[in-house]
């Protein structure tokens, strides 16, 4: 059985990043560090604002897990939203 790609949300609140390279979590902005691995740090911090399912935005564009960079470049802006189920 063939897993979907998608990132594994709650309620999506909006913000603005601060700093060059940063990521946004139900509107709250944090500094990221350039070299820092993508994933673990995505992870965790969906992890902490208890995220379940949850999208990616990279730079303002949606990413799915096979899209995402091994490591963060100077500038990246990350966000990640809660998931939207239809339907529900």
């Amino acid at each position: 059985m063939e897993r979907d790609d998608v990132w594994n949300g709650a309620e999506e609140t909006r913000g603005t990043f601060s700093g060059t390279t940063a990521i946004l979590v139900n509107g709250a902005s944090f500094a990221l560090t350039p070299g820092t691995p993508f994933k673990e740090t995505v992870l965790g911090y969906a992890k902490d604002a208890g995220f379940g399912k949850f999208r990616i935005f990279l730079n303002n564009e949606e990413i799915k897990p096979s899209q995402a960079p091994e490591m963060l470049s100077e500038g990246d802006r990350v966000e990640i939203r809660p998931y939207d189920v239809a339907g529900f």
